[in-house]
């Protein structure tokens, strides 16, 4: 459609690291470069270090979800594998998975480690306990990688991750909850309010559940439609709800939806864009 040119990623230009992957791959060439800078530049912070070093860290594994193609994951990454260096955290219970930039395999790994673990922001950093996932920081710590792991692995009730809407949507989706056809999405709308930071944290995510299945395309309608709830007058988020109402063939909320874009845009820039998506809406309308 006439907006992927907006919404779309850029490509990376340098070659990716996918899957299943080990360290050594990152401190060699074309990763070392930022994995070997970032690593020895970072200091943990000496206080919290003594406090994680009386954890039982032999109980917790750590599954880390990162891209080499993302700037947080060339940032992060390296910085909180120096703190479990520093902590003498056991290699072998540290699991690497680089994931895709690709529109088709947007943040999915060849081996798909990431389905069912609700991947929608990387780095993800997933600390569990005999299997089971006690906590994680999603693309950048709350506080600070350590004091984020120290709440982790202390049970801090106030901890929470980044992103606190893909916990609810999360949960909504493996609840049927977002395909439920009597469901209030201005109800979800509302709990989700103050929880998002800007229209682009939802269309992530629904971009992001969408490219892991087509047939997820039901949930993803809602978690557009619920995003225009919550940014009214964000014409992108309207248009990328009507990009995907087109696709699904529902031609007349489309047109609806990208009247309303118009009306809200304020850029002259983006009018043409917006006027042949109403436009292949409405003829859709009328040979329908």
């Amino acid at each position: 459609m006439a907006l992927l040119s907006i919404t779309s990623v850029a490509q990376p230009t340098n070659p990716q690291l996918l899957g299943v992957c080990s360290l050594e791959e990152l401190k060699k060439e074309p990763y070392a470069e930022w994995f070997i800078t970032n690593y020895t530049a970072y200091v943990p912070n000496e206080s919290v270090v003594k406090q994680l070093k009386n954890m039982r860290l032999k109980d917790y594994s750590v599954t880390i979800f990162f891209a080499t193609w993302c700037g947080d994951s060339k940032r992060e990454v390296p910085r909180f594998i120096k703190l479990l260096d520093v902590l003498g955290f056991q290699p072998s219970a540290l699991n690497l998975i680089a994931v895709d930039s690709a529109d088709s395999l947007y943040k999915q790994s060849p081996g798909h480690e990431e389905r069912g673990k609700h991947i929608y922001k990387v780095p993800t950093f997933i600390i569990s306990k005999k299997g089971n996932e006690v906590n994680r920081i999603v693309e950048i710590p709350a506080l600070s990688l350590e004091r984020d792991l120290l709440a982790i692995l202390t049970d801090n009730k106030e901890y929470r991750p980044n992103y606190p809407s893909y916990v609810y949507l999360s949960k909504w989706f493996d609840e049927g909850i977002l395909t439920d056809d009597n469901v209030s999405l201005p109800g979800l709308a509302n709990q989700l309010r103050g929880l998002t930071r800007s229209a682009n944290e939802l269309n992530t995510f629904g971009r992001t559940l969408l490219s892991s299945n087509p047939d997820h395309r039901k949930a993803v309608l809602a978690v557009y439609q619920i995003n225009c709830y919550l940014y009214p007058d964000s014409w992108q988020t309207h248009s990328r709800f009507a990009e995907l109402l087109l696709n699904a063939g529902e031609y007349l909320r489309a047109e609806e939806v990208l009247h309303h874009a118009i009306e809200v845009n304020n850029d002259p820039e983006n009018v043409e864009q917006l006027l042949k998506l109403y436009n292949a809406a409405r003829d859709k309308t009328h040979t329908h």
